[in-house]
């Protein structure tokens, strides 16, 4: 996959830390792009605030704070509304999705799933915002 570059930092929120771990060799070492690691919910939300990921990769079910709250204070909060959110979760009810997709997410992937459909998910949601980003300096 060709990403829009390689200083695009993708924010990853799963208690499973096996997933952590191949979501991150994946996304840095095949996609060159820098990947953060958050356990929980609250972890989550301080390194969204924190470090400004290009995308977020969360996932339905935390130890502490659900995803679908996770999702809403990131979309309500001034900081990290406009951030590209992939909901990637074993939740694959159709009321799940489109909860999901209410409370603003941008793309959902169900688990267990196909590293190559996640990084065309990521590809394409990355080249959106990039393309947001340069349309909103547009003058």
């Amino acid at each position: 996959m060709l990403f829009v570059n390689n200083k695009q930092k993708i924010l990853v929120i799963d208690d499973d830390a096996g997933l952590r771990r191949q979501l991150s060799f994946r996304l840095e070492k095949r996609e060159s792009l820098k990947v953060i690691e958050a356990e929980n919910g609250q972890s989550g939300l301080t390194q969204a605030n924190n470090q400004n990921p290009d995308l977020i990769i969360l996932d339905w079910m935390l130890p502490d704070i659900q995803g679908p709250e996770v999702l809403n204070q990131l979309k309500n909060h001034d900081q990290t509304r406009m951030i590209p959110v992939l909901m990637l979760t074993g939740k694959n009810k159709i009321g799940d999705i489109e909860d999901a997709f209410d409370l603003g997410a941008d793309a959902y992937l169900v688990k267990p799933f196909n590293l190559q459909d996640l990084a065309g998910k990521v590809n394409k949601l990355l080249n959106q915002s990039s393309k947001n980003d340069i349309q909103s300096y547009t003058i």
